[in-house]
């Protein structure tokens, strides 16, 4: 498959839902379920076969494989093509296998992208000139589809999901083992609560204008969270912002207060292109024998899904933030959305600050401080603020654009 060919198009490849019902699809077995899900909501298929590993010390495939079950329910096919671990290097094994039990399949639409390379490799020799070879490129989220070794055009390259129902963050979760720990907040879907939460959308809009212009409201309200501090703190923020005494008096207020005022002009920036977004959501395992003390294991501020497939989850950070905090935020991201799942700081800072932060003043923003250099040793991406999108919601200077690709 050469580059020429992959950079060309064939004249007669209009691709539709339709364009493979005829076909059986065949995945292979990974860690991220979603890139097999996704084609799966693209198109129609006749049927659904799944290459996995069965023995694998390293990876137990065979608890992804019923993560994917769990929502695609009789989709997939309940007799998979079984490798074991000393057999994918190979290529005569594989090849032959996958000969034998694809036998009489006419038509094989193959879903390479989450595919150790044995099988790649093995799957490019064995195709007929009429299968179709799929790869989604994550980084750029386009959906490459190859017959014959000459690219299919007229497919859309963004393979987002529009329908609600398809792609949500219940179902992220749940093709990575994991679900929502139900509480009495849970499960709010902001794009749909969208009109409804108008006036509090609104406030913290208005709040967040005046946060990054006003030093004495940012000050104030990281003071909000100081022993000693909190009622001078209260009455200098009612000075700047009309705010009910409500939202100032719980514990740790400015937690609650920085969760809003990012999460919010999150939502108004990207609603377009979000599939789903919660605030505050606890998580668990999806089977109760995997279940930690029957509690929640993390807790996401900001959980964001996006139409194709990315999970971004926002750490908003009033005050310190241990180590462990910041490299379980990572983990957990990966956990839950594979490699091109996001994890990231949002702090009470601004950009400018955050490159100044040795330099501020420790009796107001040590804990800042400390939390920031956590995060970076953890490899947590930290954004001030305003790097969100920026006071005049001037969307090509916010750092959320090349993520989600507003």
């Amino acid at each position: 498959m050469c580059a020429e060919d992959m950079n060309s198009e064939r004249d007669d490849s209009k691709v539709t839902k339709e364009s493979f019902k005829d076909y059986t699809y065949v995945m292979v077995s990974t860690l991220n379920q979603m890139v097999n899900y996704i084609p799966l909501k693209h198109f129609s298929f006749k049927e659904v076969v799944n290459i996995t590993i069965n023995d694998s010390q390293y990876a137990d495939n065979s608890k992804w494989d019923k993560n994917l079950t769990e929502v695609l329910g009789s989709e997939v096919s309940t007799s998979p093509i079984n490798f074991k671990q000393s057999e994918i290097t190979n290529f005569t094994t594989i090849k032959n296998r996958l000969n034998e039990q694809l036998k009489g399949k006419e038509k094989i639409f193959w879903n390479i992208t989450g595919g150790q390379r044995p099988f790649v490799l093995a799957i490019q020799q064995i195709a007929k000139a009429d299968d179709v070879i799929c790869y989604l490129e994550g980084n750029k989220s386009q959906m490459v589809l190859l017959q014959n070794g000459i690219k299919l055009k007229d497919i859309v390259d963004d393979y987002s999901i529009e329908n609600k129902e398809d792609l949500n963050i219940e179902i992220a979760l749940k093709l990575m083992g994991f679900d929502i720990k139900e509480t009495k907040t849970s499960h709010r879907n902001l794009i749909e609560k969208y009109d409804e939460l108008k006036d509090e959308r609104e406030f913290y809009q208005k709040f967040l204008d005046e946060y990054i212009v006003n030093k004495n409201l940012r000050k104030n309200c990281i003071l909000l969270n100081r022993d000693g501090k909190k009622e001078d703190a209260k009455k200098e923020i009612r000075n700047i912002i009309d705010i009910e005494d409500k939202e100032l008096d719980k514990n740790k207020a400015f937690g609650f207060i920085l969760e809003k005022l990012a999460g919010y002009k999150i939502l108004d920036l990207a609603k377009d292109k979000i599939a789903d977004m919660t605030l505050g959501e606890k998580i668990n395992h999806l089977k109760d024998e995997d279940k930690v003390d029957k509690k929640h294991i993390d807790e996401f501020d900001i959980a964001l899904l996006t139409k194709n497939g990315k999970f971004m989850i926002f750490e908003c950070k009033s005050g310190e933030m241990e180590g462990d905090v910041a490299k379980s935020t990572k983990y957990s991201t990966y956990a839950v959305s594979g490699a091109y799942g996001l994890p990231i700081l949002i702090t009470p800072l601004l950009q400018s600050e955050i490159d100044n932060i040795d330099n501020l003043d420790k009796d107001i923003y040590g804990y800042i401080q400390s939390a920031v250099k956590s995060a970076k040793r953890a490899s947590l991406e930290v954004w001030g603020l305003d790097e969100i999108g920026g006071i005049d919601n001037n969307i090509k200077r916010s750092k959320l654009k090349k993520y989600i690709e507003l």
